[in-house]
């Protein structure tokens, strides 16, 4: 049995503070308005008509799978997320909402439907009296109170997820989050976003990823670029993955830096919207989701809230489903106990057709169908 949700509430982000030996905070941070009255974009009206004509002439071809691998694009697809995808339970319970845990990354892609990962990543320097060891970039919640990790590294969740990829001939899109965290540690991300990008590239090779220079291609901007052009199809991404980066304050900042348009750069920035590299919104406002996918950005909503009721959440995710968000982040990806509720895209195969950016025509099996 499957059921979604959806309550019309700002997505939350949890930061945390924490006073040295333990209280901790969780703050929420919502999403910029969008202006109600903008329209459609040009792309995203092109993209509908000649998908629409493509479908009309494969004669129901696009029940096939991967037939329509030259019309489907990036945003008509909807995918299933899980949030804080590394975690694992403490045995200090100190805050109630951090008492899950997930499956391991290449079993949450393999076995549970999922196709988009979220990863906290720290930043290590090397020992400096030794000359072999090298800076890592550790993964996990929070330090001390929240530590515990299904994959220790960002090499290693990647390596993972690569590994998996190579397996999997045909998958489309994988969405990675990267989230920098440094609140509470000694080293700071800042000044290391290079080391970041290097990092990712060392598993992921440039011609296995969807970067942004790849969506801006000849044009200046992001922003040009899918006005003018839309998402990538989904035959130009299969088998490669995507990089948010889920900040929107000073590491979204300083990763732009000398980067405006951010050429040259591996993860694409969340938010942004009006601005020239905007390109994935992150929201879980009905309306705000409804709005920004009209508008031709990628859109990324929190399917269930922890301290909901079953119900609350069912009504939430369905909500945001029909709105259009492409990926919902879930805390519950499979069946859990007694409880009547968890997340699945309905109908999907495991991801399906966006109901309002997805031309007619559109079908699960044509976003992906693996063996």
């Amino acid at each position: 049995m499957t059921a979604r949700t959806t309550k019309t509430a700002d997505f939350r982000c949890r930061r945390v503070t924490l006073a040295l030996l333990a209280l901790v905070l969780l703050l929420g941070c919502g999403t910029a308005p969008i202006d109600s009255d903008a329209g459609q974009t040009k792309a995203d009206t092109t993209a509908a008509t000649d998908t629409t004509a493509a479908a009309d002439t494969n004669s129901g071809a696009g029940a096939d799978i991967h037939t329509l691998d030259d019309v489907l694009r990036v945003n008509h697809i909807q995918a299933k997320g899980t949030h804080n995808s590394f975690h694992l339970k403490n045995a200090a319970k100190v805050i109630p909402e951090w008492d899950y845990e997930f499956a391991p990354l290449d079993v949450q892609l393999d076995k549970q439907g999922v196709r988009q990962l979220e990863i906290d990543v720290h930043y290590v320097p090397g020992t400096p009296t030794s000359r072999t060891a090298k800076a890592t970039w550790q993964v996990f919640h929070v330090p001390f109170v929240d530590p515990k990790s299904s994959c220790p590294t960002l090499t290693a969740c990647l390596t993972l997820v690569k590994t998996w990829s190579d397996a999997h001939n045909g998958h489309h899109l994988l969405f990675l989050l990267i989230e920098p965290k440094d609140d509470l540690d000694a080293e700071k991300i800042a000044g290391h976003y290079d080391e970041l990008d290097a990092a990712i590239l060392a598993v992921w090779p440039k011609d296995r990823l969807l970067r942004p220079d790849d969506v801006r291609g000849s044009h200046k901007t992001l922003r040009a670029a899918l006005e003018a052009n839309g998402w990538p199809t989904l035959g130009q991404t299969r088998n490669k993955a995507m990089f948010v980066m889920l900040d929107s304050g000073a590491h979204r900042t300083n990763y732009l830096k000398d980067h405006p348009n951010l050429e040259d750069r591996v993860i694409f920035a969340r938010g942004g919207l009006g601005e020239s590299w905007g390109a994935v919104v992150e929201t879980s406002d009905v309306k705000q989701v409804g709005e920004a996918v009209k508008l031709g950005y990628l859109v990324r909503s929190k399917a269930d809230d922890p301290n909901a009721s079953d119900a609350d959440n069912t009504q939430r995710s369905t909500a945001l489903l029909a709105a259009g968000s492409h990926i919902l982040s879930s805390d519950v990806p499979v069946a859990k106990g007694d409880k009547a509720y968890w997340f699945d895209v309905p109908g999907g195969a495991p991801s399906g057709c966006n109901p309002v950016s997805a031309p007619a025509g559109c079908t699960a099996k044509a976003v992906e169908a693996l063996p």
